[in-house]
Order: C-alpha cells, then sequence, then structure tokens
C-alpha cells in the first residue's frame, strides 16, 4: 500500500465541505460579532469564518458560543445557543 493509498483514506473519511455540513454547527467567537460595526468572526471546525448575527440588534462577545444557521456568500449566520 502506497502513501498515496493512505492518504486517499484518510481524506475519504471526512465529509467534503458543503453548507449542509456546517448549517447546525456549533461556534465560537473570536472577535465581536456586529452587523452594524460591520464585524465579527467565528472559529468552528478548527477554521476561522467571517459572521455575522441572524438579527441586526444582536451583539456576541468573543469567548461566545454560537450556533450556525446559515451561510450567506462566505460568511456564517449565527444565533446564541
Amino acid at each position: 500500500m502506497g502513501i498515496f493509498s493512505l492518504l486517499g483514506k484518510k481524506g475519504s473519511q471526512e465529509k467534503p465541505f458543503t453548507p449542509e455540513n456546517i448549517i447546525g454547527k456549533k461556534c465560537v467567537v473570536t472577535e465581536t460579532v456586529d452587523n452594524y460595526a460591520g464585524c465579527g468572526q467565528v472559529r468552528v471546525n478548527g477554521q476561522g469564518w467571517s459572521a455575522r448575527a441572524a438579527r441586526d440588534e444582536e451583539v456576541f462577545d468573543v469567548g461566545e458560543t454560537l450556533s450556525i444557521v446559515a451561510i450567506e456568500g462566505v460568511r456564517l449566520v449565527c444565533v446564541k445557543n
């Protein structure tokens, strides 16, 4: 068995990224999420993402755990758990 077949097996066990795989997952705020200020970053599955709150009046602070409810372009739309 060659190295490429071993790598192929590991990669085949992980699901490819699709919106269905990330919606409903938990994420952690790494930069304050504030729609009015136009800022927000979260970490999910070890990756950083831009994020926004589902409702404009909500602001999420660093360290809060959120749920992902949608994806808009390259931003995750989040709500508080």
